[in-house]
């Protein structure tokens, strides 16, 4: 979803004035600037309560980050975010290069709302990041230069969803109903922004059930996520192996059953490490 690419774009720009050292007060003005700059570009209202910068160890903490949803939608919050740790490689941002060796991220909340109109919020989202086949229906004159993305690696993220509330206001009253999932799970090796925001809205909906309630269809997020595995699909993986190798070794299998047997590892890993898909 780009309108939560657009706010991780953010927040890998505080990093990059962070190392600049362009103010002194960096905390402060970057918080005024983040708590500005965002709403203006994606219409979504943010609020920070702290930001902490550090240069030596390189780190960034953001406590009690709250994301309203777009107008419409009456004032509700999309996102209640209490904390959320960045672990980052100083050099690399000096060089051009996002390389992010950790990232906590801790949701207390993700909102999805249906307005008088029917409108799910998620839909007037994906609305505004336009689909390819819109942007195939009306293309822009004349010769396109796409902005060139900041290279960027995610070591590891913990992702962390305490509850998925829905607020329906179909029927002229708000109905709300909660869903507490308490998901935590780590995904490694992430080169994509948008996978960031993806994997949020994805494991919302799935492990809330969500998705079936207000007919959101999230087969598209799923095929999506390429360069995102779980941490513990991983170990899996890694495990069902070792399992497997370690029986054929006391076995004595060899020959073409040996063979069959790797062709069957092979395939275990592939599935555990696509998760989401193909």
């Amino acid at each position: 979803m780009k309108f939560l690419l657009k706010t991780f774009l953010f927040l890998a720009l505080v990093i990059v004035l962070a190392v600049t050292g362009l103010v002194l007060a960096r905390n402060t003005v970057v918080k005024v600037a983040l708590e500005t700059a965002v709403p203006a570009v994606t219409g979504l209202p943010l609020s920070l309560g702290k930001l902490d910068i550090g240069l030596s160890p390189s780190f960034v903490d953001l406590e009690a980050l709250t994301l309203k949803n777009p107008s419409g939608f009456h004032g509700t919050v999309l996102l209640d975010v209490p904390k959320i740790r960045v672990d980052y490689e100083l050099f690399g941002l000096l060089k051009g290069k996002a390389h992010l060796k950790n990232i906590e991220l801790d949701l207390k909340q993700f909102t999805v709302v249906k307005n008088e109109k029917g409108e799910l919020n998620l839909d007037r989202l994906r609305a505004l990041q336009g689909t390819q086949k819109a942007q195939a229906q009306t293309p822009k004159p004349g010769p396109q230069t796409p902005a060139k993305p900041i290279p960027i690696q995610i070591d590891m993220m913990r992702l962390k969803i305490g509850k998925v509330v829905y607020v329906d206001y179909s029927s002229g009253q708000a109905v709300t109903k909660e869903f507490k999932i308490n998901f935590d799970q780590s995904f490694q090796n992430i080169t994509d922004l948008n996978s960031v925001s993806r994997l949020i809205i994805l494991k919302a909906m799935m492990s809330s059930g969500m998705s079936n309630l207000v007919n959101f269809d999230i087969g598209g997020l799923e095929g999506t996520l390429t360069g995102a595995f779980s941490n513990s699909s991983k170990l899996a993986t890694d495990a069902a192996e070792k399992g497997l190798n370690t029986l054929a070794s006391k076995a004595g299998i060899s020959g073409e059953t040996a063979k069959s047997l790797g062709g069957a590892v092979s395939g275990l890993k592939n599935k555990l490490k696509n998760p989401f898909g193909s």
